[in-house]
C-alpha cells in the first residue's frame, strides 16, 4: 500500500508539472494524450487513496466532495466557455483552478499517512467518534447519496443500451469520463459516510456499484481506437488519401483526432473575429409580416489568403425541431470560432421557426422569428440569406465560389435542403445560384421527419435525400450511433441515396455510444474526432 501511494504522489506531482507546460506551451501532439491518460489514472488512483483513508479525514472528504461537485463545475464551466460566441479562449480560468486543486490536494492525501487496518475494519477511528456525528444528517446524506449513485447507474445502463429517454440522451455519452471519476467519487462518499467495513455485504454492493459505474462510463474511451479506424476507413473510401498530408506541417490543423487533456482543461480557441445580431430580412407580408431575421458573422483575424481556409464560406444553420433553437450559443459557437480562426469566413444564420408547441419545451423563442412556416418557407428564408450574402460578400471577404453548408438535426437536414437545392440548379427562385456549394457537412441530419413535427413542405425539400444526384456535392456526415432522436438509418439512408445515383463522395462518422447532439461538448471524443476530419474535408474540397 505504501507503494502504491508513493506512486500516487509522485504523479500527482508530475501532472501537474505537465498540465503546467500544456497550458503554457500549447502544443498539440499525439503523444500528449500519454499526459492525458497518466491524469486518468492519477485522479482515479486519488479517489481510491481518499477512500482508504489518511490521518486527515476532512482531507479525504474534501478530496471526493472536489472530486465530484468539483468536476461537475469543470463539465459545465468548459462547455459554457465553449458555446459563448465572445469568450476568446473558450477555456474557463475556474475550471482549470479547479483540477489543478484536485491534483494538489491529491498529492496531500497520497503524502500524508496513512490509517493502518486493524481487525475491526478500515474506519475504526470514526466508529470510536460516531457519538459525536449528528446520526440523523449522516442518514439523510447516505440516502441521498444512495440516490444519486443509482441515477449514475442508470445514466450508465442508458448509454450502454441506447435507451431512449428523450433530451436526457444529450448529456451523457460525450460526459462520460466525467461521470466515471463523479460517480466513483460518490460511491466513495457513501462509504466513508456509512462506515461500513469495506469487506462487508453493503461495502462490497457499494464498491461494486461504483466499480461498475466507472468502467460503463468508461466504454466510450475504450472504443476510441475503433472509432478512429473506422474514421480513417470510411473517410478515405469516400474521399481518397489526399486527406493524410494536409495539415502536416500547420499547428492550426489537429495534430490528432484526440486530445485528452484538451477533454479536461478545454480545447483553446486562437485568434478570431465575430460581429453579431445583423440584420439580413424584415418581413413586412403575409406569413413573413413580422418576421426579423439575422446572423452572426466569424471572420478571420487577418488576410484569409494566409490561412488554410482562404475566405472560403461556411454556412452554419442551427438545429431543434424546427421550432426552437437559435444562431450564437445555441448553435455549438466553437466551432464558428475554430473555422474562422482557421481563415473560413462563417455565417451563423437564423432562419423562421414554426410557432406550434416546442421540441424543447423550456426553449424560449423570440417572437420575431416564430410563425406558422413550412419547411418551404424556411428553405425559402435561408435563400433570402444567400442573396444578401452574394450581394455583400465582398464586405467580409468571403468566397462565394467555394461555400461549405452545415448544421445539426433540423439544421442538418436544411443544411442538406439548401445545399442540394443549390447544386441541382431548379430552385433559382428560392435560392441564389451565384453561391457555389463545394461540401456539405450535416451532423445528425433530420432528413424527412419534419412530418412528426406536423411541418409540411414539398416532398424533395422535407427529405433532401430525393434531390441527391450523380454530381451532387461530397457530403461529410456526423452520426451517433444510439441517437434515438433521428434514428441512425436516416444518415445511412442519405449515404444510399448517393449511392444509388452514382455517387461515391459520402462518408459517415459513427460514434459508438453517440447519442443525439453528442457534438456539444466542443472538447469531447465525439467532437473532437470529427472537427479533425472537418477540418480535412473542407480544405480538400475548398
Amino acid at each position: 500500500m505504501k507503494g502504491f501511494l508513493k506512486f500516487l504522489f509522485i504523479m500527482n506531482i508530475v501532472s501537474v508539472l505537465l498540465s503546467i507546460l500544456y497550458l503554457v506551451f500549447p502544443i498539440e501532439t499525439v503523444y500528449l494524450n500519454g499526459y492525458g491518460l497518466l491524469l486518468i489514472i492519477t485522479l482515479t488512483g486519488n479517489i481510491i487513496a481518499s477512500v482508504i483513508g489518511s490521518q486527515s479525514i476532512k482531507i479525504d472528504y474534501t478530496y471526493l466532495i472536489l472530486s465530484s461537485v468539483g468536476l461537475i463545475a469543470v463539465m459545465l464551466l468548459n462547455t459554457v466557455a465553449s458555446l459563448s460566441p465572445t469568450n476568446a479562449s473558450s477555456r474557463s480560468v475556474l475550471s482549470i483552478g479547479i483540477l489543478f486543486l484536485m491534483m494538489i490536494l491529491g498529492a496531500i492525501v497520497t503524502r500524508t499517512p496513512h490509517i493502518k487496518r486493524s481487525t475491526r475494519g478500515p474506519f475504526l477511528s470514526q466508529r470510536l467518534s460516531e457519538k459525536k456525528t449528528n446520526k440523523v444528517i449522516r442518514i439523510i446524506l447516505m440516502l441521498l447519496l444512495s440516490i444519486v449513485l443509482l441515477i449514475g447507474a442508470f445514466l450508465a445502463f442508458v448509454m450502454v443500451t441506447g435507451r431512449d429517454v428523450g433530451l436526457v440522451q444529450v448529456v451523457i455519452s460525450q460526459y462520460s469520463l466525467f461521470y466515471s471519476l463523479i460517480f466513483l467519487s460518490i460511491a466513495g462518499l457513501l462509504l466513508k459516510i456509512s462506515k461500513v467495513k469495506l469487506r462487508s455485504i453493503i461495502g462490497v454492493l457499494i464498491s461494486f456499484l461504483g466499480i461498475s459505474i466507472f468502467v460503463l462510463f468508461n466504454l466510450p474511451l475504450f472504443t476510441i481506437p475503433s472509432l478512429l479506424k473506422d474514421a480513417e476507413t470510411n473517410y478515405t473510401e469516400a474521399f481518397g488519401d489526399e486527406w493524410k498530408t494536409i495539415g502536416e506541417d500547420d499547428s492550426l490543423f489537429m495534430s490528432s483526432p484526440i486530445s485528452i487533456p484538451g477533454y479536461f482543461f478545454g480545447v483553446p480557441s486562437t485568434e478570431y473575429n465575430v460581429t453579431e445580431d445583423i440584420l439580413f430580412y424584415e418581413g413586412t407580408e403575409g406569413v413573413d409580416e413580422g418576421l426579423e431575421l439575422r446572423f452572426d458573422a466569424y471572420t478571420p483575424p487577418v488576410n484569409a489568403d494566409q490561412l488554410p481556409g482562404q475566405g472560403s464560406t461556411l454556412i452554419r444553420i442551427h438545429g431543434g425541431g424546427w421550432n426552437s433553437g437559435n444562431k450564437g450559443s445555441e448553435n455549438y459557437s466553437q466551432i464558428n470560432k475554430y473555422f474562422a480562426a482557421q481563415g473560413y469566413v462563417v455565417f451563423d444564420v437564423q432562419y423562421g421557426l414554426n410557432d406550434q408547441d416546442q421540441f424543447v419545451e423550456f426553449a424560449t423563442v423570440p417572437d420575431e422569428i416564430a410563425g406558422d412556416f413550412s419547411i418551404d418557407d424556411m428553405v425559402r428564408h435561408l435563400g433570402i440569406f444567400t442573396t444578401y450574402l452574394a450581394d455583400h460578400h465582398e464586405e467580409y471577404s468571403a468566397n462565394i465560389d467555394s461555400v461549405f453548408v452545415s448544421g445539426g438535426s433540423a439544421g442538418g437536414h436544411l443544411a442538406n435542403a439548401v445545399a442540394l437545392g443549390l447544386s441541382s440548379g431548379e430552385y433559382t427562385e428560392l435560392l441564389d445560384d451565384r453561391l457555389t456549394v463545394n461540401g456539405i457537412i450535416p451532423i445528425y441530419p433530420a432528413n424527412g421527419l419534419a412530418g412528426y413535427q406536423d411541418i409540411t413542405g414539398k416532398d424533395e425539400l422535407v427529405d433532401p435525400a430525393l434531390l441527391v444526384e450523380e454530381d451532387s456535392p461530397p457530403t461529410l456526415v456526423y452520426q451517433g450511433q444510439h441517437d434515438t432522436i433521428v434514428d441512425p438509418r436516416v444518415a445511412e439512408n442519405f449515404k444510399a441515396a448517393y449511392l444509388e445515383n452514382g455517387n461515391t463522395e459520402i462518408a459517415i462518422i459513427r460514434m459508438p455510444y453517440g447519442e443525439h447532439a453528442s457534438d456539444l461538448y466542443f472538447p469531447g471524443f465525439y467532437s473532437q474526432t470529427f472537427i479533425y476530419y472537418m477540418e480535412r474535408f473542407m480544405y480538400q474540397y475548398k
